[in-house]
């Protein structure tokens, strides 16, 4: 079966601290998840790697540290 040209891949972004609802306002196309221990956990589909790479460098530009980033299953 060919997979279409493009699929979104949802991915899970674990970011160091609490983010305030002002950080997350800056990220409406992802869902945040409860994460303790002084973290937060956004996650969402990504269209390609040009978005991947705008939404790296969004957490860049904020001063988000990303602790980890891994790709969900399908």
């Amino acid at each position: 079966m060919a997979h279409p040209p493009y699929s979104r891949v949802r991915y899970e972004f674990l970011l160091r601290g609490e983010l305030s609802e002002r950080a997350l306002a800056a990220f409406p196309e992802l869902e945040v998840s409860a994460t303790p221990h002084a973290y937060t956990t956004l996650y969402g589909p990504i269209d390609n790697d040009t978005q991947l790479r705008g939404m790296l460098a969004r957490f860049d530009a904020l001063g988000i540290t990303v602790v980890e980033m891994r790709r969900l299953p399908d």
